[in-house]
Parts: structure tokens; sequence; C-alpha cells
């Protein structure tokens, strides 16, 4: 039974090695493996760590059941693209666009972290030198990350 994880602010959860490998009670070397064979796809980040989502893990569950079958990893990869058709184009977008995002955030709070320390003078000087459309970009970022 699969149960959806939510983080508090709604989105999915995402989870490292450790905590795939134990909800799908696999080794962590398993989920390398199958990670290498390109059964699972990860999202690194910034810091290089790799995370799963729970498209990885509903994979990595099918994969459990199937090798408790004792299918041959060639007929797991065919009952995968069974089972994942056509969401898998999306799935892949989907995950690099929010990896991107992800980044773009930690870059925005480095930024916005720096700009708190400037004084008014230099806050100033830094909005003068930015464009309209710099700002609107700005402004935008900050609407998101609010």
């Amino acid at each position: 039974m699969t149960v959806r994880r939510r983080c508090s602010d709604g989105a999915e959860k995402k989870y490292r090695i450790g905590e795939l490998a134990q909800i799908a009670q696999v080794t962590k070397r398993t989920v390398d493996y199958y990670t290498n064979l390109g059964l699972l796809a990860p999202v690194r980040s910034c810091s290089n760590y790799r995370y799963y989502d729970e498209y990885a893990l509903k994979r990595l569950q099918l994969i459990v059941l199937c090798k408790q079958q004792r299918l041959a990893l060639s007929d797991i990869k065919s009952r995968l693209d069974e089972q994942f058709p056509s969401q898998k184009e999306d799935h892949d977008e989907l995950v690099h666009l929010t990896s991107d995002i992800d980044r773009m955030n930690e870059h925005m709070d480095r930024i916005l972290a720096r700009c708190k320390q400037l004084q008014p003078e230099q806050r100033e000087k830094l909005k003068e030198q930015l464009t309209p459309e710099k700002m609107t970009a700005v402004q935008s970022f900050l609407l998101l990350l609010s």
C-alpha cells in the first residue's frame, strides 16, 4: 500500500536514498543499483544530494514486488514501462523543472540574505543599477518565495 506523503506546505515529499530504502524495505545499495540501471531517477540538489519523489517510490515498490515474483530485470523494466507509460516524459520534465525551481529558490535565499546585509544607501544604489525588467523579476521571485 502506498501512503501519499506531503510536506507541511502541501508539496510532495522528497526522500533521501536512506529514507526511500527504509520505506520500500530495501537497502541503500539496492536503491543505488536500480538507480545505476536507470530504473529509478533521482533529482540532484544544489549540494549534489540525491532526492527521490513519490513517482520513484512507486517505481521502487513495483520493482520490489516484481523481484519477489522472481522476474528478470529486463521483464521488470518492461513492466515499469507498461505501468508508467506516457507519464515518464511528463514526469521527467516536471522533475527537472522542480529541480530548477528549487535551485533558483536557494539562490534567491542567498541573494536576499546578502541584500539584507547592505546599508540603506547601498540598497538604493543597487536599485538604481537594476533595469525595470530586472526589478520586475526580483519582485516576481519574492512573490514566489512568500
